[in-house]
């Protein structure tokens, strides 16, 4: 009786903002070469540290998989963000990236996984010369030597007089022995991504001027000599996975002619890609392990899919979904098993494993705090709307759980940042948070956006905030046609680019936005320019131009241009490393909205960058967001509970 009226309390109650921002998060994932192993970066500590969870268990002389989770081991003490996880070919070591506060001036570091203090390899984010460090660190087949990616020459490794430096990032090669790094290329454009050939002599990357076309470039690591492999599309990508077990070819992600990125193959010896596999969604990651042959992850609007090819030409057999995100997975050394980072709208990432003969799965981790049930919170509903000039915006719709806000609710609109990204089916405490307060929350994929094609892909290019802002509200008045939004009660939320859509829609559209949040957005394109300009120099130039060759462009679609239109109450974010959209921009904003006296605040954290990973500013951010909506867009005449099982499901 007594566990009936706890469980009955406890449903009338809304889950806090505080309970959902003390969810841990699992950003990345490495599984080890034998499958019993897998480490993770989680903020469990409250900083983004490296974690490792032991899968397996003896059983007759056996490792097999375990049936419940077994408890995490910390692996790193930095008090620091760690990225980019891999194991060294042994499995006993971890390397991983580390900035400072935030900054994106990364280094690398090993830690054991027996134990002991994490060790720099690297300490370029430590001078001046080397502002953006290193990053797309990988060991050599036979573990001695790194490769890496970094902007900058070391000391140790200056170019030769009369040497052209090269653009962006190149490619370095440490040896483990003497920790000596050599810089290997001098391209004209940046390097993502090194693979290493079996026999440890070549390595292959992608080679990018924007990071959203690009060729394959092969390196001879004995005598500096390099191949370009051109993609099979004009304008296309191909980005090199890893090389396949016999070295013979590099598996690929290539853009094929329905501007989606399919698996290839690349011969090392020469040749142009052989496109293979479905052609209709994007693949995101691929793997070929011995027994296990090619597994591929693929995003289906928004939802992730796994799948297993036994060879090029054979049918796909599907492993997994489409359902909620797999935002990371790899396969052991053997082909045996498959460990992904998963979650959905009601469930955080966490780490699962699968074995590959049964397609059994178990989960690993456990991030959702506080005793929390994933059933009392809501789940993402996937819709369709036309925008103003009848495109189709496929985007995510979470309903408020309770309607304690009023009948129709208020919504809150939340675009992404990039623009070139997407929103998946994933979990979010602040989108969470306000289902819970009553609004409720639409996540749109507007124009511009990943994951729909390229001709999707390039609709706002030249046209920032221009017809993807449209793409917004229109998801607003689709949901009020069905009786799911007040449109007097409309706000707007973003980081990054989402922040300048906010910025943007409170000055191009002020009768309609009654109230907005935005995250370190640009509110002043020439200022960001300027400000970033070198180091996003090709990628503004395929989204926007420049300020010298589109100036009045720059100006129109620039919100400071606007700001005397702006009525509605603002709060800004901004963190203070951030290097990708500094301070100044928020604090010019904030500055200009105090002299017209429209209702602005702002919220400075010391110790973040471009994003938000310390849980204690995450909370203190959803607290603050939660707070702001309902007090400017809070009770309606009709406020009260939905009736039960009357959630939206549009």
């Amino acid at each position: 009786m007594i566990t009936t009226l706890l469980a009955a309390a406890a449903l009338a109650q809304p889950i806090t903002p505080q309970q959902l921002a003390q969810q841990r998060t699992i950003t990345e994932l490495a599984f080890s070469p034998d499958g019993c192993r897998v480490a993770f970066a989680s903020d469990i500590s409250g900083a983004v540290e490296v974690w490792s969870v032991s899968v397996c268990r003896d059983a007759a002389g056996a490792k097999v998989l375990r049936e419940e989770p077994a408890w995490p081991e910390q692996l790193s003490a930095l008090n620091e963000q760690a990225t980019e996880l891999t194991f060294a070919p042994d499995g006993d070591g971890v390397l991983f990236a580390s900035d400072r506060g935030g900054d994106e001036r990364r280094d690398l570091y090993v830690t054991n996984v027996r134990g002991g203090p994490a060790e720099a390899l690297t300490l370029t984010a430590a001078s001046e010369t080397d502002p953006d460090g290193v990053r797309g660190a990988s060991f050599s087949p036979d573990g001695r030597r790194l490769a890496y990616i970094a902007d900058r020459p070391s000391k140790s490794t200056a170019p030769a007089a009369g040497a052209e430096d090269g653009a962006g990032f190149q490619l370095f090669v440490m040896d483990l022995d003497t920790r000596e790094s050599r810089r290997v290329t001098r391209e004209p454009v940046g390097l993502r991504s090194p693979v290493w050939s079996p026999d440890g002599r070549t390595i292959a990357m992608y080679r990018t001027a924007d990071g959203q076309a690009g060729d394959l470039l092969f390196v001879d690591l004995a005598s500096g000599a390099t191949r370009v492999v051109e993609p099979p599309t004009d304008g296309g990508s191909l980005i090199a996975q890893q090389f396949m077990p016999d070295g013979k070819d590099v598996l690929c992600l290539a853009l094929n002619q329905k501007g989606f990125l399919q698996l290839a193959l690349v011969s090392a010896a020469g040749g142009r890609p052989r496109l293979f596999g479905p052609d209709d969604w994007d693949v995101d990651r691929a793997v070929a392990r011995g027994g296990a042959g090619i597994v591929y992850s693929r995003n289906e609007k928004g939802r992730s899919a796994l799948y297993r090819l036994a060879s090029p030409k054979a049918a796909p057999v599907r492993l997994f979904g489409p359902e909620g995100h797999v935002a990371e997975f790899d396969v052991d050394a053997r082909g045996r098993r498959l460990a992904m980072l998963w979650g959905d709208s009601r469930r955080p990432s966490d780490v699962w494993v699968m074995d590959l003969a049964s397609g059994r799965r178990r989960q690993m981790t456990r991030s959702l705090a506080a005793g929390l049930d994933p059933e009392e919170l809501s789940e993402a509903a996937s819709i369709e709307f036309p925008s103003s000039d009848g495109t189709i915006i496929h985007s995510f719709y979470l309903p408020p759980k309770r309607w304690s806000l009023g009948l129709p609710p208020p919504v809150i609109v939340a675009p992404h940042g990039g623009p070139d990204l997407q929103t998946f089916d994933e979990f979010d405490p602040l989108w969470q948070a306000l289902s819970q307060a009553g609004f409720g929350v639409l996540l749109p994929n507007y124009r511009g956006s990943s994951g729909y094609g390229a001709d999707f892909l390039d609709l706002n290019n030249k046209d920032w905030g221009g017809k993807d802002l449209d793409d917004l509200w229109a998801g607003v008045a689709y949901l009020a046609e069905r009786g799911y939004a007040d449109v007097t009660r409309a706000g707007v939320t973003g980081g990054s680019y989402g922040g300048y859509l906010t910025l943007m829609a409170l000055a191009r559209r002020p009768e309609l936005w009654a109230a907005g949040v935005e995250l370190y957005g640009m509110p002043d394109l020439k200022l960001d320019f300027e400000l970033s300009g070198e180091r996003f120099l090709e990628w503004y130039k395929t989204e926007m131009g420049t300020p010298a060759t589109d100036p009045e462009l720059f100006k129109e679609r620039s919100a400071v241009t606007y700001l005397d239109a702006i009525r509605a109450p603002l709060l800004i974010f901004q963190g203070a490393n951030d290097t990708n959209v500094p301070p100044a921009e928020s604090e010019l904003i904030y500055r200009k909205l105090l002299e017209r006296r429209v209702p602005v605040g702002l919220v400075v954290y010391p110790d973040e960058g471009h994003g938000f990973t310390r849980r204690r500013n995450r909370l203190d951010y959803v607290k603050r967001t939660v707070d702001f909506f309902v007090s400017k867009l809070g009770a309606s005449r009709d406020a009260g509970l939905a009736p039960a099982g009357s959630e939206p499901t549009p």
